[in-house]
């Protein structure tokens, strides 16, 4: 558990904030708090949206006039729940792919290979933009549950290509070695082998992986929102102020990378509700990235041992400080 200390506060703190999210309706103002106008006891206006932070408005309001303190807590949950979902099917479809073809389709791996070359070329923001574009790219008329599946799916396909280079080239690796090839002479069915040897690397390998998707989905959908590819659709009611048609398109859902697009333009007149969801992003991927380090240093053999008066950092790469051996010492 110690080894894991990172981890464990830092899981803590993104699974509070979804279940604040995904409670919202519960305790959060439908309307965030909405406020377009700002009046006086005599009925004059004296200011209008956005408004800047304050003790009403803690991160201040969008142009709209809502709280962004509460358009960031209940867009946490479609942000946080696609990073995770998108992340969790690249490494389970991309995992078993790739140990398919080092296995059972060996002669199909260069093809795979030759077939994914563009994908390490052509940037992961174009890819998506244009397959996005004919669904989000204006106010569709398909459900937002088909919306959201689409644009899940073709997260999933963009990172499918890497996820699956990766399993195979780990399969591949782990077919050499000993324990393997011992298996192989004794007879052993390459289920067994994938099943009984290889799974427990996986295991290890594949949350690591899970967690490194995690922020690369982060990055894309962030990056999707600016050019306004926004998860589950667009609203159509748009950005109050903007009277020139179409309208100025917002997110319907709110979650954060659409708040960011939705705001970009903002950012000189109301640069809270900009960075808001900016400092939010930046937040999450701080910690999923200290996940990820903490876990990488584990899978690689880093041990923490305490001594009697000092402590000791022992760095090795022999499976017995990777946990996979047990020392008795002999009494």
């Amino acid at each position: 558990m110690r080894k894991y200390k990172k981890t464990i506060i830092g899981s803590s703190l993104l699974l509070f904030l979804l279940l604040l999210s995904i409670f919202y309706p519960y305790f959060g103002p439908k309307d965030y708090n909405h406020q377009v106008l700002l009046k006086n006891e005599q009925g004059d206006i004296l200011g209008r949206a956005p408004f800047p932070p304050s003790g009403n408005h803690w991160l201040g309001t969008n142009r709209n006039g809502e709280d962004m303190h509460w358009l960031l807590l209940y867009g946490a949950k479609f942000t946080l729940i696609t990073a995770f979902g998108v992340a969790l099917l690249r490494v389970l479809f991309g995992g078993i792919f790739g140990v398919f073809l080092s296995l059972w389709a060996p002669f199909l791996k260069s093809y795979v290979k030759d077939f994914f070359l563009p994908f390490r070329y052509i940037p992961s923001i174009l890819i998506g933009f244009i397959l996005m574009l004919p669904i989000v790219g204006g106010f569709s008329d398909a459900s937002i549950s088909s919306i959201v599946f689409y644009q899940i799916f073709i997260l999933v396909f963009i990172g499918f290509p890497s996820v699956t280079l990766f399993a195979s080239d780990v399969t591949d690796e782990l077919l050499k070695t000993s324990f393997v090839q011992s298996s192989y002479l004794m007879g052993a069915s390459k289920f067994h082998i994938a099943r009984k040897q290889l799974m427990p690397y996986f295991r290890s390998y594949g949350i690591l992986f899970t967690v490194q998707q995690i922020i690369s989905t982060l990055h894309i959908t962030m990056q999707l929102g600016l050019f306004g590819m926004f998860l589950g659709g667009r609203n159509r009611a748009g950005v109050f102020g903007y009277d020139d048609p179409p309208p100025k398109p917002a997110t319907l859902s709110n979650e954060w990378a659409g708040l960011i697009g939705q705001n970009f333009s903002e950012f000189t007149l109301a640069p809270w509700s900009i960075l808001s969801p900016v400092v939010g992003f930046f937040v999450v991927i701080v910690i999923v990235n200290m996940i990820k380090k903490e876990l990488e240093d584990n899978l690689h053999g880093f041990v923490v041992g305490k001594k009697r008066n000092e402590d000791s950092v022992v760095k090795s790469n022999s499976y017995v400080n990777r946990g996979l051996f047990e020392f008795v010492h002999k009494l």
